[in-house]
């Protein structure tokens, strides 16, 4: 049987084993999509500039502009301080950042679960001090995560912070 052949409403529609295939191909690719496209939507949302002081940008797909009370950010977006500046971070489950002065980050990862609880957050500190203020979340594995160039800093719930300047030592501990 090298055809498929189906009645409705009267009217036969004949599709060979080629266009069957192709139909097949085409809902694969868009059941595909949705789920990606709905996970990167989870990720865009929940994040926003809250406090800024002196120069401060935020970079999206190569290109740059001034940080502004109140802007939205999103997944993959990276925030710069220049000298004397500050600036606050607010994520959706409550949590917040506090980038010194001279800073580099960028929010490489901002899930939140349909409670508005985090699920898991990941930024990535390239230079300069972050201070994390992290909400408590439920659950036993830490979701929060500060990476640097040399090290990663985890939580559930407290508040840290973390510096990374290349080319410099650690800090002696006592």
């Amino acid at each position: 049987m090298d055809k498929v052949h189906s009645l409705y409403n009267n009217v036969r529609v004949t599709l060979l084993p080629l266009e069957i295939k192709r139909i097949a191909a085409s809902a694969t690719f868009a059941i595909a999509f949705l789920m990606f496209a709905t996970h990167a939507w989870a990720q865009a949302v929940g994040a926003s500039v809250g406090v800024v002081t002196g120069t401060c940008t935020v970079e999206r797909a190569g290109k740059s502009i001034q940080a502004a009370d109140g802007s939205r950010l999103m997944v993959g977006d990276k925030l710069t301080t220049g000298p004397n500046s500050r600036m606050t971070i607010g994520l959706g489950d409550g949590s917040q950042l506090e980038l010194n002065e001279s800073s580099t980050l960028v929010l490489t990862e901002n899930i939140l679960n349909p409670d508005g609880s985090r699920a898991s957050t990941k930024i990535t500190l390239l230079g300069g001090l972050v201070r994390s203020l992290v909400h408590t979340s439920p659950g036993g594995a830490p979701n929060f995560e500060v990476h640097t160039p040399n090290a990663v800093a985890s939580a559930r719930g407290t508040m840290f912070d973390v510096s990374y300047h290349e080319g410099q030592p650690p800090p002696a501990t006592p």
